[in-house]
């Protein structure tokens, strides 16, 4: 369950990383403007945008765990499903053919 929040915190923080773009980021400097001010816009969008990337894939990541243990409970659901089926069969079976 705590995975599940997890997953669904970091892909609501991605979300809100992306709405948050101009905020952020800020507007990009006009074409003229001096070489340190399009130094310092373009790391802010680099930080912003790895940090974005990375959110998404640890989003990801989690994703993929939250649906392997899903995968790992219906595998062992279905196997105890299949061991009684089996186990009430063969009661079935035995009751049938007993004098």
């Amino acid at each position: 369950m705590r995975l599940k929040i997890v997953t669904s915190a970091f892909l609501l923080f991605g979300l809100s990383l992306l709405a948050a773009w101009p905020w952020t980021v800020g507007v990009r400097p006009p074409k003229g403007a001096p070489r340190a001010e399009l130094v310092a816009y373009l790391t802010r969008f680099v930080w912003y945008l790895g940090g974005t990337v990375m959110t998404f894939v640890v989003t990801a990541f989690l994703a993929i765990l939250v649906m392997r243990r899903a995968r790992e409970a219906y595998r062992a659901e279905a196997r105890q499903n299949l061991e009684e089926l089996l186990e009430g069969t063969r009661k079935d079976h035995a009751r049938k053919h007993s004098p």
